[in-house]
């Protein structure tokens, strides 16, 4: 019986819900808030990094979020590939929305002082752009040239390994009022980059 009542009582809660609070929890879900918005768009963005990748097979993606600072700084993301494919990066810069990053793009991680700058791209915002690897093994091989490695060692280099750096770029921090507790706090402006990785399996 106290069962009976008790799953009385559960079914009451859920009638009162669903007839008195469906309207509330709508006007709510309208409300988003700006950075809300933001995470639906940049999931559209995903999806038009992704497309930009065709004909090749797609192998994966990175979202880079980041904030802007009184510095510049850099962040680093990591690729792997299949040595012999020819690969196809899809960057989709639509989520930088303030001031233009630089892209890099290494054969080595920044902790080493020989690795080779295959690319480089400045001012990117609001923008989708591809690139391939085989103009990136060639500015490698041209590097080892210039360094009188032995033809018959550069004919056999592959990028096993490609570094992409973000160069996030120094901003002045805009400072706003909070208008009912009159206390000033800093403005963090955030941004946000994606790129997918394909490579031609024909």
């Amino acid at each position: 019986m106290k069962v009976l009542n008790k799953t009385i009582n559960i079914s009451l809660v859920f009638v009162f819900i669903f007839l008195f609070v469906p309207q509330f929890e709508s006007q709510r879900g309208d409300e988003l808030t700006p950075y809300q918005e933001y995470l639906i768009e940049l999931k559209e963005y995903r999806r038009n990094c992704r497309n930009a990748l065709k004909p090749f097979r797609y192998d994966g993606s990175l979202t880079t979020h980041f904030s802007y600072k009184e510095y510049t700084y850099a962040k680093e993301v990591e690729i792997a590939t299949i040595q012999k494919e020819e690969y196809r990066l899809s960057f989709n810069a639509m989520g930088v929305k303030n001031d233009g990053i630089t892209i890099r793009i290494y054969d080595k991680a920044k902790r080493f002082s020989s690795r080779v700058l295959l690319y480089e791209k400045e001012n990117v915002s609001n923008t989708e752009f591809t690139i391939e690897t085989s103009p990136l093994l060639e500015k490698l091989k041209e590097a080892k040239r210039e360094d009188k490695v032995e033809e018959d060692i550069i004919k056999y280099l592959r990028l096993k390994k490609l570094y992409v750096d973000y160069i996030i770029p120094a901003t002045d921090r805009v400072i706003e009022m909070d208008q009912e507790t009159g206390v000033e706090y800093k403005v963090v402006t955030k941004g946000a980059i994606i790129l997918a990785v394909g490579y031609d399996n024909l």
